[in-house]
């Protein structure tokens, strides 16, 4: 058996034998300092490729045979040696030494390289499309060894790329390609890979084999291409960016037609003023329905084991996420390029007495995948005792307002009526009660002004501390009005302007003390981003919901399966039968980690 050393494996001398590292993996061949000097004297023929009984015949003295059989063994167990006989053909001499990077690189990422470097060099590649781009793909590809490069205008389609290994689409602002469209003259199952070259960002995608791949391909791009029209990054500068492209577009077929593609589809995106590269993930197509129907009264029937059955103590079982969860809500919530929202810039934003957060939704493609065009998202504020709980706020505002604005085409095949509302938790329940409470909310709100509510009858130094920031500390002149919904425990208290007779704020608790605490909070939160306006420009913020559901991120449990259960009773009173649907993913940021959706009364 022929051996030899691949050329990106690296060694040297350590007490306990020799030390090895290969890309990201290291590991260390034990043995006595001797050992070193033993692949030192033939690290030139490991090079170039060798076997034992050469090695043998080189050091003169058959005792050493088992010594080097161990060293190979073992190299080869750990993939730094290249076993050359399961390896492919070798290449002739003149190829090897006019390919050399070619076959270097092959030789350091494939298991069977000699194979690659034939496959790479009877490569027929197209290249449709024009621009600075497609002229980078032809010299990359020409650099990379490929056997055949056309580059094709699409009217020659599909004739011309009938027996193409892989054809590179690439859609230039300065000449545009419809990718789709020309998918759609390919045969069917031809690889494709697609480059966008836009005149801020540039995107170059994975190899996609079915019109659903590049269309994933394609709602990556418009919300990459929304997250650079509406923030504040300089773009990148063309025509460096569609070069740059298209170079990465060379290594993308590359890398397909020699086999090294390896983990998650991700696409590259081409951005700033220093021309940038970012790897992002572009979902598969195809992963499963949108949307999925719930059943409010599954969930909610008697019989549903509730957190504090479960065995969680009595009123310790509150709903927090983990620090994982957390940190997984807020990667695909706010990840570059393919996120819902960025964070807002709240380096001036006063965070006493309360914590608050904005968050800028990206007003992308969601599951329809349509190019929004660089429209500016709103902002939305959250506020909490502390930054984790203000951002989870934030969070939960952004996914209601994205479940808004994809439920239009899911309710046109329900029929549209009547009006749902959009509605988001940390769990299903949460979710359920959450739109369920909104909309209870406004009908109460609706048939009355409510009742006022006293300092007097405020229970709570916390809550009285509020009122009084309010009044005393911000100038608004507050009071408060209870609303009672028959068949509830939960308490529904709105903050008001004495003066003008503005609602504030409007928010539920389990009980009249957490229904003011909350209001109040909400409306204390409102005034201090207010007041920040006065000595540092903010962006402007949505106005607050009508009604609120902020003390359900911190009840216990049991009172939110409770909750759900009388407002499914009060539902059947009333003769309605509530719907709801959750919105299962994102056509760029993926699953949703936490639930959002709609819910319907009837």
């Amino acid at each position: 058996m022929r051996v030899k050393l691949r050329p990106d494996a690296h060694c040297a001398p350590v007490p306990q034998g020799i030390h090895w590292s290969r890309g990201d993996r290291t590991f260390v061949l034990s043995g006595p300092p001797t050992l070193f000097t033993v692949v030192d004297d033939q690290f030139g023929a490991l090079l170039d490729g060798t076997s034992v009984d050469e090695m043998v015949a080189a050091t003169g003295d058959e005792r050493s045979r088992p010594v080097l059989k161990h060293i190979v063994r073992a190299l080869l167990a750990q993939d730094v040696l290249i076993d050359l006989d399961a390896a492919g053909p070798l290449p002739d001499r003149r190829s090897a030494e006019e390919h050399a990077a070619l076959l270097c690189y092959l030789e350091a990422n494939c298991a069977e390289p000699y194979r690659a470097f034939a496959a790479v060099r009877a490569a027929r590649v197209a290249v449709v499309g024009g621009g600075p781009g497609a002229d980078a793909v032809r010299r990359g590809l020409a650099a990379n060894g490929a056997g055949e490069i056309a580059g094709l205008d699409r009217s020659a389609l599909p004739e011309s790329a009938a027996h193409a290994t892989v054809v590179v689409l690439i859609d230039d602002c300065d000449r545009p390609l419809d990718l789709l469209a020309t998918v759609a003259l390919l045969a069917p199952g031809t690889p494709v890979l697609p480059v966008a070259a836009g005149p801020a960002v540039a995107l170059v995608g994975p190899v996609c084999t079915d019109p659903a791949e590049v269309r994933a391909f394609l709602t990556v791009r418009a919300r990459a291409t929304d997250w650079q029209l509406t923030g504040v990054d300089s773009a990148a500068p063309r025509p460096i960016s569609a070069v740059l492209a298209g170079s990465l577009a060379a290594q993308g077929v590359l890398a397909h037609v020699a086999g090294t593609a390896r983990g998650p589809r991700t696409a590259w995106v081409v951005h700033g003023h220093a021309v940038q590269t970012t790897a992002v993930p572009v979902p598969r197509a195809g992963t499963g329905p949108v949307w999925r129907p719930l059943e409010p009264a599954r969930i909610g029937e008697p019989g549903r084991e509730s957190a504090s059955e479960a065995g969680a103590e009595p009123g310790t079982e509150a709903i927090a996420p983990s620090p994982a969860e957390e940190s997984a809500f807020d990667a695909a919530l706010t990840a570059r390029w393919t996120g819902l929202a960025r964070w807002g810039p709240d380096l001036d934003l006063p965070q006493l007495p309360l914590s608050l957060v904005t968050a800028q939704v990206v007003p992308g493609p969601g599951p329809s995948g349509a190019l929004v065009g660089g429209v500016v998202g709103p902002h939305v504020l959250g506020w909490g005792q502390n930054r984790a709980s203000a951002g989870l706020a934030a969070g939960l505002a952004v996914l209601r307002r994205r479940a808004a604005e994809e439920w239009a085409e899911d309710l046109a095949q329900e029929g549209g009526n009547p009006k749902p509302v959009p509605a988001a938790g940390l769990t299903e329940v949460h979710l359920l009660v959450d739109g369920l409470l909104r909309q209870a909310g406004q009908e109460a709100l609706a048939r009355s002004a409510g009742a006022p509510l006293a300092w007097e009858e405020v229970e709570g130094i916390p809550t009285r501390t509020l009122w009084g920031l309010l009044r005393d500390f911000f100038d608004v002149p507050a009071e408060l009005r209870r609303h009672t919904v028959t068949g509830l425990d939960w308490q529904l208290v709105s903050v008001v302007d004495e003066v003008t007779g503005d609602v504030l704020a409007t928010q539920w608790g389990p009980d009249q003390a957490s229904a003011a605490y909350a209001a109040l909070f909400a409306a204390t939160a409102r005034a201090q981003f207010q007041a920040s306006v006065r000595t540092a420009p903010q962006a402007p913020v949505l106005p607050p919901d009508p009604v609120g559901t902020w003390s359900l991120e911190t009840a216990p449990q049991a009172e939110v399966d409770d909750c759900l259960r009388q407002l499914l009773a009060r539902a059947r009173g009333l003769g309605l039968q509530p719907r709801a649907r959750r919105l299962l993913r994102d056509a760029t940021a993926g699953e949703l980690a936490l639930p959002c959706g709609w819910v319907a009364p009837a």
